[in-house]
């Protein structure tokens, strides 16, 4: 395709997204309903504290400040701290991150993960030990926060084994896949109200679909709804976990327009740090390869930077609490971003080294689009060119946020990445040099560099 072709394609998407004037395009946006928020929103953001940040000049005593001072100026209230059973790590690991949180006056609470924690009376004493902490999160009645990821219900009661036992007022959200918020809601022992999460075999419409089942649920029984969004998935531990998420391109951004419109009660992005599953919003994993523990000593992330991702949600968070159902765009915070997986998604490996040496591409691989994703957050219009691998594609962004594609699946495409504008971005030069795109190599990489 020629870059005529590709300026033509981009005219047309962002025609669609301004009719829509949310920028999406989803054929159900006729049917969204008036919000009917509960209570005061607040944003999470889900923390898996067993991968630990490095310690001061060297120490091993992991050191929680900088992830924290990012959430806090990127407007995050509070970190859902993953809880499984691991004890070693949280005998040490949770009391220094609610030591040094209360000390940066950050919050925080416990997410308990129910696929790996089967002991109840430790879900209690956890949440008691805590409770009373100055860094515990709290709702806006003085309740403390708690929630869970499950799969499947665990084998307890939620309310009699583990609230009626906590020594002060819960405001508990039951994590839950559910795709159907009327059903939901018809389920006993299910809290103060549910945590959605990204279902990964959906598309972005039937996501979104799935979110308005909530919030009809939401606006018609009162209850808070917590819905989580996540910018990325890709994991290959193994052969038989190996996956990419259908949503794909549509899974952050257009999710958090979505959102805005239909306002749940709380938003948790999913994940601050969770590079097993390479989505994290936080800095990238600087762990040298060879010191990566099994199984993922392949280092299938890549310690891709996915910044571009932390500074879309400062926006979206800020538009968010302050009720507006769409984004606009100062001239502080205008920003151009751009986000590519290094490879193209059918990529072979000419010398996988992964345990089995032989894995298929991943689940989902073939619902797939290689492109280049451009996401201009402008107050003025610009046009921005990217030059992807020698091929410059000019594209005329409004002033609103707006989101393109450029496919890059052809030999020509490969190579470095540069973003550039035509006038002062922010009062700044725009110049973004991403990694190159390349296939072949010795591993599969479905992750992504988000800058």
């Amino acid at each position: 395709m020629y870059p005529s072709a590709f300026t033509a394609a981009y005219a047309i998407l962002l025609t669609i997204f301004a009719t829509a004037t949310s920028c999406l395009h989803h054929t159900h946006h006729s049917h969204t309903h008036m919000s009917k928020r509960t209570t005061t929103p607040m944003v999470f953001a889900h923390f898996m504290i067993q991968f630990a940040p490095p310690g001061l000049d060297g120490s091993s005593t992991p050191d929680y400040s900088t992830d924290i001072n990012l959430a806090k100026a990127a407007g995050f209230d509070a970190f859902a701290i993953d809880y499984t059973d691991n004890a070693a790590i949280f005998a040490t690991n949770l009391d220094i991150l609610y030591q040094t949180a209360g000390t940066l006056d950050f919050k925080l609470f416990l997410t308990i993960d129910t696929t790996t924690m089967f002991d109840v009376d430790q879900v209690v004493n956890i949440t008691n030990f805590y409770a009373d902490h100055p860094a515990q999160a709290k709702d806006a009645a003085g309740k403390i926060f708690l929630s869970s990821f499950e799969v499947n219900p665990p084998g307890w009661n939620w309310q009699t084994d583990v609230i009626d036992n906590i020594k002060v007022p819960v405001t508990f959200l039951a994590g839950t896949l559910g795709e159907s918020g009327s059903y939901e809601a018809t389920i006993p022992d299910r809290g103060a109200g549910p945590f959605t999460w990204v279902h990964p075999a959906l598309s972005a419409s039937e996501e979104a679909a799935v979110d308005q089942s909530y919030a009809d649920a939401r606006n018609s029984n009162g209850k808070p709804w917590m819905a989580g969004v996540a910018p990325w998935f890709f994991k290959r531990l193994s052969s038989d976990t190996n996956w990419l998420n259908a949503q794909d391109s549509n899974i952050y951004i257009d999710r958090w327009v979505e959102l805005l419109k239909i306002q749940p009660d709380y938003i948790e992005v999913i994940s601050w740090n969770d590079w097993g599953e390479s989505h994290y919003i936080g800095p990238a994993d600087t762990t040298p390869e060879s010191e990566l523990m099994e199984p993922s000593k392949a280092d299938y992330y890549g310690n891709l930077d996915h910044s571009a991702f932390l500074k879309m949600s400062a926006i979206f968070i800020s538009t968010y609490k302050s009720g507006a159902t769409k984004v606009t765009v100062t001239a502080e915070q205008e920003d151009v971003f751009f986000f590519y997986r290094p490879q193209p998604v059918n990529n072979i490996p000419s010398d996988d080294t992964y345990p089995d040496n032989a894995w298929p591409l991943p689940e989902n691989a073939s619902s797939i689009a290689d492109n280049v994703y451009v996401v201009p957050f402008l107050a003025e219009p610009a046009t921005i060119y990217l030059n992807s691998g020698g091929v410059v594609t000019s594209m005329d962004s409004p002033s609103f946020l707006s989101k393109g594609a450029v496919l890059f699946n052809t030999p020509a495409n490969q190579g470095a990445q540069i973003l550039t504008a035509s006038r002062p971005i922010n009062g700044a030069t725009l110049n973004k040099t991403g990694i190159d795109i390349t296939s072949g190599g010795n591993r599969y990489q479905g992750n992504v560099v988000a800058m």
